[in-house]
């Protein structure tokens, strides 16, 4: 079976995820949700983990980590192995326990630390039995959850040594007190206008970060030489190459029947809307092998340029209908973008 892309270095953090196998529970008591904790630090400290924030729910779990050297791998298979083998002999079961690998993603700490943060504190009220109470009764379920970090950032739980808060509560304030209160108001506002939405718009394959920040990961690690990777380990290291610049404006050519792809590539081209379309497409689906300046340079811009046509695009498709509908038809009808990029 293909494993997920895995990028590795030094003081990297990521966005760990996982659930049940078969989407099941995996957790029944609280015993099982510390010997969950407990195994994580217990494997922490030998690996030299750090860990910001977490949230276990009954079906999944969610980690903001850093691994201070460059073994993400090994932490989280023998983390997980340790801890699915006591499961199975408390539950008298065999088997996997949790539903393939785990998805990591590779994060911008920076940039992304307070909203990712956010987002999995957020988790125990994200529910169908909560969606219509009222805002009081949602605010006192986060508060009250005690299989998450949140009781920690905010002074209702001791903070255990093996959770390390202060990376995302640095610039909420200067005193401890005005740190939690700030944060607490951060998050709670959450409820009402829910950041999941901006984690996804940010997610390049499993990049998770500025348009530097990407870019650098990708001449770094995903512009190489392929032939020495394990293609079992990071399929997808190898499958990048797939998908170009090019592929998507002639696959928009031929959309709109021109006779030349320079009708999109010039920018007095015979095709304005084209060429937009093309442009947007390129620096959504391209940039898992691309960078900015690449995708810039093919449409004869800068990357300023490129950025600002793929934003206005972007606020037309909001609240262009037909336009969107040309564009859905593109990617997934016709000529199945996505699926060819996520190949």
């Amino acid at each position: 079976m293909a494993r997920p892309l895995r990028i590795e270095y030094q003081n990297a953090c990521y966005h760990i995820i996982n659930r049940g196998n078969r989407r099941e529970r995996v957790f029944w008591g609280d015993d099982d949700y510390r010997l969950f904790m407990d195994k994580f630090a217990e494997f922490a400290e030998l690996y030299d983990v750090v860990l910001y924030s977490y949230c276990l729910m009954p079906n999944h779990f969610h980690l903001q980590l850093r691994t201070r050297n460059a073994n993400l791998g090994k932490f989280m298979q023998s983390f997980l192995t340790s801890f699915t083998l006591i499961m199975n002999h408390r539950y008298n079961k065999s088997g996997h326990l949790f539903q393939g690998r785990y998805k990591a993603q590779l994060i911008e700490s920076e940039l992304y630390k307070n909203k990712l943060s956010r987002y999995i504190h957020l988790n125990p009220i994200k529910i169908q039995s909560l969606k219509n109470e009222p805002l009081e009764v949602i605010r006192k379920r986060l508060q009250e959850y005690k299989w998450s970090s949140f009781r920690c950032y905010i002074g209702i739980s001791k903070k255990p040594k093996w959770l390390n808060r202060s990376h995302v509560l640095s610039r909420w304030g200067k005193s401890a007190t005005e740190k939690m209160s700030n944060y607490r108001k951060y998050t709670e506002e959450g409820i009402l206008t829910d950041n999941s939405g901006e984690l996804t718009e940010a997610e390049i394959q499993n990049i998770i970060g500025s348009d530097s920040f990407r870019d650098r990961i990708i001449k770094t690690f995903l512009k190489r030489d392929f032939k020495d990777i394990d293609g079992r380990e990071q399929p997808d290291l190898i499958k990048i190459n797939a998908f170009s610049v090019e592929d998507i404006i002639l696959v928009v050519s031929n959309y709109f029947d021109l006779q030349s792809t320079q009708q999109i590539t010039i920018r007095k081209g015979r095709d304005p809307e084209a060429r937009r379309i093309a442009m947007y497409l390129a620096s959504k689906h391209c940039r898992k092998k691309e960078t900015l300046s690449s995708i810039a340079m093919e449409f004869g811009v800068k990357i300023s340029g490129l950025n600002t046509a793929r934003d206005k695009f972007s606020t037309r498709l909001k609240i262009d209908k037909k336009l969107k509908r040309t564009v859905t038809e593109i990617e997934k009808k016709n000529y199945n973008i996505k699926k060819v990029c996520s190949a």
